[in-house]
């Protein structure tokens, strides 16, 4: 799945209509909405849908592959421009939160709850874990990250991302799904970096007290 990019097989309508179904699905998730409902609010016919996906499902599954795809391909882009370990990681995780700023609780349980997204979603957080496991081994390499293990790091990451999505945690925490990933991105930078590298950062940049 990774290697894929639905986005180089689409026609301009077919974006047009990719992207109000992302923006519906992941402010009231895919259960709920009829296909009819989706045609009269985007002012399409059904046909239109099914020429993208056979079912519902399957047209929350494309949308699903197409954000996730998306994610890992703006990370991806991001760090490769950088050098500083840091900064790599932040910008690499920054697109994670960015482009799911609007997603609700109703998302992430609609895919928890659909064996195919849950997997689509494995497998996604599976490929990013490996990229903050390469960041964090070339910042170790370079002195500017703890000798922490980069395994154990990314694994973590993995188990924490899952909790925040789920909706008992961000009401407990009077959190939104996008301020709960910049807190914890916030506290996995600057827990990583090496007490020598922090000095060095700016201001802005070091540990808030």
């Amino acid at each position: 799945m990774a290697g894929r990019n639905p986005e180089n097989v689409e026609g301009a309508r077919q974006r047009e209509l990719l992207d109000a179904l992302e923006e519906i699905f992941q402010k009231e998730g895919f259960r709920k909405v009829t296909v009819g409902e989706l045609a009269a609010r985007l002012r399409c016919s059904r046909r239109s849908f099914y020429e993208l996906a056979g079912s519902k499902e399957d047209l929350f599954l494309r949308v699903l592959e197409r954000l996730l795809a998306r994610i890992r391909r703006l990370g991806d882009e991001a760090a490769g421009e950088l050098q500083d370990p840091a900064v790599r990681l932040e910008a690499f995780l920054r697109p994670g939160f960015v482009e799911t700023v609007q997603a609700s609780t109703t998302f992430f349980g609609d895919i928890d709850s659909f064996p195919s997204a849950r997997r689509m979603m494995e497998e996604h957080q599976e490929t990013r874990a490996a990229g903050i496991r390469r960041i964090i081994e070339d910042g170790i390499r370079r002195g500017q990250l703890r000798r922490v293990n980069p395994y154990l790091v990314s694994e973590a990451a993995r188990v924490v991302a899952r909790r925040l999505k789920e909706p008992a945690f961000l009401r407990e925490a009077s959190l939104s799904v996008g301020e709960a990933f910049r807190e914890w991105t916030e506290l996995l930078l600057h827990g990583l970096l090496h007490p020598a590298a922090e000095a060095k950062q700016p201001p802005a940049r070091r540990r808030r007290g």
